[in-house]
């Protein structure tokens, strides 16, 4: 069980910086002038580019639980998290035209919220029910605490390297925290009494 705890506490860091890191920064990613590293919008056009965003949330927060009763948690949560890094890359260093941007945004909100459906159900999964909700909390929490850092963290490096290079960075922790999953058992169907 203690190698549950260290693992879970791993993957939400990693997960939960990626997350605060990115969609901290949109924002000020989108309406940055293109020699900063940024995409160039104006404030009030950036808000068109949000929304898509969002209604991809909503659709990843929605789909991820029928996806993962289907196929299971592992396979799921390392797809949309890989789909994430993906998308967070492209949509950060490669994406340069708005019309790119506009297209990858509902992907970047579809993969870069839906997972989070998944930490309830992984992570009270794990664990017996006489410590579940102890270690369910002190594993995501752990992860907050951790993802506490990710806007100042990217402000530096993106102070430093450009925004949209700052925010490839998190890319890899997506993809990192994805591949801890492996480091956990499939929980799909498993017996909570």
């Amino acid at each position: 069980m203690f190698r549950y705890v260290v693992v879970s506490i791993s993957m939400a860091s990693l997960i939960l910086f990626a997350y605060w890191g990115l969609f901290t920064w949109v924002p000020a990613y989108l309406a940055s002038p293109i020699e900063k590293g940024g995409a160039g919008l104006s404030v009030v056009r950036s808000t068109g580019f949000i929304i898509p965003m969002q209604l991809g949330a909503l659709a990843g927060y929605l789909s991820f639980g029928f996806l993962s009763d289907r196929f299971g948690r592992r396979p799921v949560f390392v797809g949309f998290l890989l789909g994430a890094a993906v998308v967070t890359y492209l949509y950060g260093g490669l994406a340069q035209s708005p019309g790119l941007l506009l297209a990858l945004g509902p992907l970047v909100g579809l993969f870069g919220h839906g997972y989070y459906s998944a930490f309830g159900a992984i992570l009270s999964e794990l664990f017996p029910s006489g410590v579940r909700a102890t270690a369910q909390g002190l594993c995501y929490n752990a992860g907050r605490v951790f993802s506490a850092m990710a806007p100042a963290g990217i402000g530096y490096l993106a102070d430093r390297q450009g925004i949209g290079a700052a925010l490839g960075v998190t890319a890899g922790f997506f993809a990192l925290g994805g591949l801890l999953i492996f480091g956990l058992p499939e929980t799909k169907g498993r017996d909570l009494t």
